[in-house]
């Protein structure tokens, strides 16, 4: 690429965006970004190098695609969308980013700031609608910062300062607004370009002392019991995590994130009530709600460790979880060295605690195993049957995005980048999720398992436009129960012996008559099929990672019924 002196502030804005290693920019246009798209087409004929523009034809998929990218690929994304309307439509993705601590920065045109003078003066009545006295509100409880340009500033210095932030620990979104005038200003001073393409502070060491107080308590516990949200996002956790476990037999429970290898002999699937009531110590390792204190509880006297880049997890209003030692820092590193400082302490409980996990272990799988059985010919297919059977079908090194499909337990994990889930609960974000994580990884099976409900949510016939404009084939499962299961459970919970817990229907629980939904897929040149036969399932699945691998995104209408795990 030649050398580039960008003549316009947007020139210099995706300049700067290149410069701090932005790729892919995921967007939903508007009149704002009439100098963006001028820009690009100048670089273009200029032999200048620019982010590549996704055209998302909704933008809670141009959010979930950057999600999902920025997951696999460990980069940050950018995602731009138009005004307060644009902005508006991104917030329940910008939720999910913020709790998911994803770095991501969300870039809004702001409508015109003139009347009359300027070439990107307001043209259109629209413009005077649309404006807000401050745009940044819409977003600010979810993001690190926000902020607008302004004429004469240096665009360099800006972006680059966004992205730091976005990818410093906690992780997270950050927002900038870019007024149409601005953008198409002549360049006053751009700015420095960035010195290096590594973005973000180094994430803080936990302190040694307080690490030593762990490892002491870890040395004496006979039932110690690590939780695990997801350490496994710092690179390296996921062998740290397995290596230590292992060491010095510590028992490990953990949500849906790829913690631990689903075969490592610790690993005792999802916390139970009675694993914190036996536990003597719980190490809460980067898991913002470990348990949920109306179903179970740690018993009085046991010992409550918490280590997390954010162990008081600051952006939660309310949360009250029990605390003896509160130790900040890059949960990776802490499992290092924790690992070094038991290696020169007593041994004397180890032994007896691996026999006791093995056993516990032996029961979880027992477990498991039977609930399989029970569903292995019944219809509705069962959810676990479907995790069962793409344990099965699917290559090792496929990444499944899970949104209220596949229940994570019965899943085979082997690597830390092969399962996706979410964090905040605002549904709609699976689909696209995988778009981006296909995006990131073009060479891995890309599986998307979504309730019915999510599907709906995620806006299908967008994000099926861009599997097909994008070329990029995933494999999606739809678990099509034909209701909120979540409200149905919820409702069930709260009141057991209610009379919505006799009824087969239940007002804003019920979801028919279900689309076929496979017959989205069909409309943007994707493969559909419905499934109902717990025995034409695996060939189904099989048939489907045939069409992917030969390029062709794929929906899979499966039938199922309601979710028996998790």
């Amino acid at each position: 690429m030649t050398e580039h002196k960008p003549a316009t502030v947007g020139e210099a804005y995706l300049a700067a965006l290149t410069a701090c290693g932005v790729r892919h920019v995921f967007a939903n246009g508007g009149t704002d970004f009439a100098p963006i798209i001028e820009g690009l087409v100048q670089m273009k004929q200029k032999g200048v190098e620019a982010p590549n523009f996704i055209t998302v034809p909704h933008e809670n998929v141009a959010m979930a695609m950057a999600q999902g990218y920025s997951k696999v690929s460990g980069e940050p994304t950018c995602v731009m969308v138009h005004v307060n309307v644009g902005t508006a439509n991104t917030i329940c993705g910008l939720m999910n980013a913020a709790r998911d601590n994803v770095p991501l920065l969300l870039a809004a045109g702001r409508t015109p700031l003139t009347e009359t003078g300027h070439a990107g003066s307001r043209d259109v009545p629209i413009h005077w609608a649309q404006e807000q006295f401050d745009q940044g509100a819409i977003a600010r409880e979810n993001v690190k910062w926000d902020y607008e340009l302004r004429h004469g500033q240096p665009v360099n210095t800006i972006v680059s300062r966004a992205l730091d932030i976005a990818m410093s620990e906690p992780k997270g979104p950050v927002y900038l607004t870019l007024p149409r005038e601005t953008l198409g200003d002549d360049v006053v001073d751009a700015g420095p370009l960035p010195r290096n393409a590594v973005r973000g502070a180094v994430a803080a060491a936990p302190a040694v002392a307080a690490l030593e107080q762990a490892a002491d308590l870890i040395a004496k516990a006979k039932f110690p019991l690590i939780i695990a949200g997801k350490p496994s996002a710092s690179p390296g956790g996921f062998e740290a995590l397995a290596a230590l476990a292992d060491d010095f037999a510590i028992a490990v429970t953990s949500g849906p994130h790829p913690n631990l290898p689903s075969a490592h002999g610790m690993n005792l699937g999802m916390p139970t009530r009675a694993m914190l009531e036996a536990a003597d110590l719980i190490i809460v390792l980067e898991s913002p709600v470990p348990w949920v204190p109306r179903a179970m509880q740690p018993s009085s006297g046991t010992k409550v460790v918490h280590i997390a880049h954010d162990p008081l997890y600051r952006t939660y209003p309310m949360r009250g979880f029990p605390m003896d030692l509160a130790i900040a820092g890059d949960p990776c590193a802490a499992l290092v060295m924790l690992r070094e400082m038991l290696s020169t302490k007593s041994k004397a409980q180890v032994d007896g605690r691996r026999a006791h996990f093995a056993e516990l272990r032996a029961k979880v799988l027992e477990g498991r195993m039977a609930l399989l059985e029970k569903m292995r010919n019944t219809a509705p297919i069962s959810p676990v049957l479907v995790a069962d059977a793409l344990n099965k079908v699917r290559n090792e090194d496929a990444i499944i995005v899970e949104e209220l499909g596949a229940p994570f337990p019965f899943l085979d994990i082997t690597r830390p980048d092969s399962f996706i889930s979410g964090a905040s609960g605002a549904l709609g974000m699976g689909i696209g999720q995988a778009l981006g994580a296909k995006l990131a990884a073009p060479n891995r099976q890309v599986i998307c398992t979504v309730g019915d409900g999510s599907y709906m949510f995620g806006v299908p016939l967008a994000a099926n436009y861009v599997a097909r404009a994008e070329n990029l084939p995933t494999l999606t499962c739809v678990f099509n129960n034909s209701q909120w299961f979540a409200v149905r459970r919820a409702t069930t919970a709260m009141y057991p012996q209610g009379e919505a817990a006799k009824q087969n229907s239940l007002p804003v629980v019920d979801l028919s008559p279900s689309p076929d939904f496979e017959k989205v897929a069909e409309s943007c040149g994707g493969y559909g099929e419905r499934v109902e036969d717990p025995a034409k399932l695996i060939p189904a699945l099989e048939r489907a990672l045939r069409k992917v691998e030969d390029g062709q995104h794929v929906t899979l209408n499966i039938i199922t019924g309601l979710r028996q795990y998790g």
